[in-house]
């Protein structure tokens, strides 16, 4: 077993990240960080179009947002404890999937992007493995 300490470390990260995700939902209120910040959505877009599939957009992030703040309310036992993995690793898959529905909806790669990719997968990596 880890240290109490050492939830604390995971929930912050849960917290910053879902906190982060804040910036997938800044393309779709008029706010671009860069050229490239996009809320359009190459796939969703020419299927259902642009603005189904930016509601699309904001619920994902949402979701993800919540999803994530959830899941460190839980690690830390102050509402479902019990469930906090199974939040965190449905948080990552959404988020996971958010980006690949809206690539552009965060404006860098590094840190936004590449951040987003290597902390879902050591959710998703940590969560399955049965981590804490």
């Amino acid at each position: 077993m880890f240290p109490p300490a050492f939830g604390i470390v995971i929930a912050a990260v849960f917290i910053i990240h879902g906190i982060g995700h804040g910036m997938g939902i800044l393309p779709f209120r008029g706010k671009k960080l860069s050229e490239s910040h996009s809320a359009d959505s190459r796939i969703l877009g020419p299927l259902i179009g642009d603005g189904p599939s930016r509601v699309v957009g904001v619920v994902i992030w949402g979701l993800v947002m919540a999803g994530f703040l959830l899941a460190a309310a839980g690690l830390l036992g102050w509402v479902v404890p019990d469930h906090w993995r199974q939040i965190a690793a449905v948080s990552a898959i959404f988020s996971l999937a958010g980006l690949a529905l809206f690539w552009n909806a965060f404006p860098f790669l590094f840190p936004n992007k590449v951040g987003v990719i290597l902390v879902d997968a050591g959710v998703l990596a940590w969560v399955l493995r049965g981590g804490i």
